[in-house]
């Protein structure tokens, strides 16, 4: 079967989404029984992600623009000529966007629905086209993919006709190799000197700023010295939180960095703070559970999902019970080593290679269907 695959979202920095698709392909590309042809849609910036995965003689390439403007057009005029003219048995939208006006079966994934539920965090042009085209892509395809069961009820609230088509493939922690070798696990027991840290693309839906104020609030006494550490590509929107963190010496922001620098931050820390307003999954969540870094994030949607009880949640809309929820972990040492333990046993119950093989049995189903 030949499968065609939109990578074109791929960029620079590697976000979620592009953690989502490369591990499927590691995995993919890991199991020898799948005998399906692959044809990747990739701009130079994503291949720059897929050639760290050396893919073998199942996956082929087809070079898109790495201006998003034009690749917006190209996806709709040529990526669409290419599918029909390489009879494609089906073609696989990995992140919202599908060629409209090819014939052939279709699979789209939707990460999340923030265009259509917090407008306001995204940049103009992005308020309307992505609403437009996930409303298009999910009455188009025959199959669609939700990243959690909060982004499957937001579907189907939000679009009706995606009830009887959509299946849920959960994502799972990457395996993040450290830069450090032959290191013990930070001490739970003490603050002095620690950090608190951040992890994702640094945009309002993110909620900084009510995490550096709520951070703010508390008695630098009572921080005993720690820091907030603040990792993730800058985004849209942010100027102001930016200046903001910029001006304290407790706030630290250290900008994108690498699998093994993050694996080394992420291994340092004693406690990890996401109090994200809306997330489709929360990846960095449970990333950092893998790596047994206690947790606070939201009580809302998948944050609260992927938790599920093993870690300290807090209402994302509430200064004052986020800085509850951080004192809480600078105060008690207890609480840090049991939420430590409950998240590594949550994060182990995920699995790339179980996502990877759902993601492809929805693909073959939708080529049948």
């Amino acid at each position: 079967m030949r499968i065609s695959i939109d990578a074109t979202g791929l960029g620079g920095p590697k976000t979620g989404t592009s953690v989502y698709l490369t591990e499927i392909l590691a995995a993919w590309n890991r199991d020898r029984s799948i005998n399906h042809e692959f044809v990747v849609f990739a701009s130079p910036k994503a291949l720059q992600h897929l050639k760290a995965l050396e893919l073998d003689g199942r996956f082929r390439f087809i070079r898109a623009p790495d201006n998003r403007h034009v690749r917006t057009l190209w996806q709709q005029i040529v990526m669409p000529w290419h599918v029909n003219r390489l009879r494609v048995a089906v073609h696989w939208g990995t992140g919202f966007v599908l060629p409209l006006s090819s014939t052939r079966p279709m699979v789209v994934t939707i990460h999340d629905l923030t265009f259509q539920l917090f407008p306001a965090v995204h940049e103009r042009i992005k308020r309307y086209y992505f609403p437009a085209m996930i409303k298009a892509a999910v009455n188009k395809a025959r199959c669609v993919i939700a990243i959690s069961e909060s982004t499957r009820n937001d579907l189907h609230r939000l679009l009706p006709v995606s009830r009887e088509k959509t299946v849920v493939t959960l994502l799972a922690a990457r395996k993040l190799a450290s830069n450090m070798h032959d290191v013990a696990m930070p001490d739970r027991e003490g603050i002095a000197g620690g950090y608190v840290l951040f992890v994702g693309t640094v945009e309002p839906r993110k909620n900084l700023e009510r995490l550096i104020a709520a951070w703010q609030s508390i008695d630098p006494l009572e921080r005993g010295g720690a820091r907030l550490v603040i990792v993730g590509a800058t985004g849209w929107l942010v100027d102001s939180t930016l200046s903001r963190a910029g001006a304290d010496d407790a706030i630290e922001f250290r900008g994108f960095v690498g699998d093994g620098e993050l694996a080394d931050l992420m291994h340092g820390a004693m406690a990890f703070a996401y109090p994200s307003l809306y997330e489709g999954f929360g990846l960095p969540v449970l990333e950092a559970m893998a790596q047994g870094i206690p947790v606070l994030t939201s009580d809302v949607g998948a944050t609260l999902e992927v938790a599920d009880g093993a870690a300290l949640l807090v209402d994302p809309t509430s200064i004052s019970s986020i800085r509850d929820g951080l004192v809480r972990l600078l105060d008690d040492a207890a609480l840090r080593n049991e939420l430590s333990r409950l998240g590594m046993e949550r994060a182990a119950t995920f699995s790339w290679e179980r996502t990877a093989t759902d993601t492809l049995a929805v693909i073959e189903k939708a080529a049948v269907l």
